[in-house]
């Protein structure tokens, strides 16, 4: 009788363990991505004849940007290292259920060296919505060497930039789905959005070589008692911005003695 009940409990310590290991697998598919069903197709040209050197590497991303508070979602991604010479195909898998009716998405490319940004798309290059018709055709441009930009990582346009610092103190990361404070610089006009982590807002800005100035910062009105010292004080810190400067992932915006007073960082969501 001994022997049955320890034969008894050692069986159904063995199903529990694996009715457990069968949920963690299952738990697991449920959060998985789906799988690339589709693809987006085009070329990315030059605007000037190149020859890169064999440690250049392409590099374009299809985005989700349907939310313009919320960093870019990245539905795919294609890389080629060594990316060869243009024009460059662009193949971009992708799993079709992310492509939503009235949602926005583009294609963003960059060519690089060693990490750095050499050539990059300075324009959006949206994706059409018909199935039948998604290929893009996109132009990068060459970034003119100068002394801001020699160790940037990303492109300084079109890059969701999170503020992580007022005059060296920390800023607090957003809580899950909300916006926090960020800026986004546009190229079809000289103009910046983004939001002060309560409310929205726009300013018009300069860039002429290092220099960045900002205009009057236009924005909405709410009241939001958590967030309204951030945002106030990252309001007026753009007014007194005379440069820039980009390292890696980071872009530091500069008062007229060169001091840091803003540091943000590139943030895209990636597909969990």
């Amino acid at each position: 009788m001994r022997a049955a009940v320890t034969i008894f409990r050692t069986t159904a310590r063995y199903v529990g363990a694996g009715l457990l290991c069968l949920c963690m697998w299952l738990a697991g598919c449920a959060t998985r991505p789906p799988e690339p069903d589709a693809v987006v197709t085009g070329v990315a040209l030059t605007r000037e004849r190149v020859v890169l050197p064999p440690e250049a590497v392409f590099e374009a991303t299809l985005l989700d940007v349907t939310n313009p508070d919320a960093p870019p979602v990245v539905l795919g991604r294609q890389r080629r290292e060594p990316a060869g010479q243009p024009p460059f195909a662009i193949h971009i898998p992708y799993a079709s259920v992310r492509f939503v009716p009235k949602g926005r998405y583009e294609v963003r490319a960059t060519l690089s060296l060693e990490g750095r940004v050499l050539w990059t798309t300075d324009m959006r290059n949206p994706v059409p919505q018909d199935a039948a018709y998604r290929h893009v055709s996109i132009q990068l441009l060459r970034l003119l060497p100068q002394q801001a930009r020699v160790e940037a990582g990303v492109p300084l346009a079109l890059t969701h930039w999170r503020l992580t610092e007022i005059d060296g103190e920390p800023v607090p990361r957003p809580a899950e789905g909300a916006v926090g404070p960020h800026l986004v610089l546009h190229t079809d006009e000289p103009r910046a959005t983004g939001s002060g982590g309560c409310n929205r807002f726009l300013v018009d800005f300069d860039v002429q070589g290092g220099r960045m100035r900002f205009g009057r910062v236009v924005s909405n009105i709410a009241l939001c008692l958590e967030s309204s010292g951030v945002e106030e004080r990252f309001f007026s810190t753009l007014a007194v911005v005379e440069s820039f400067r980009q390292q890696g992932l980071q872009l530091l915006l500069r008062d007229a003695e060169g001091k840091p007073v803003l540091r943000f960082e590139a943030t895209e969501t990636l597909l969990k």
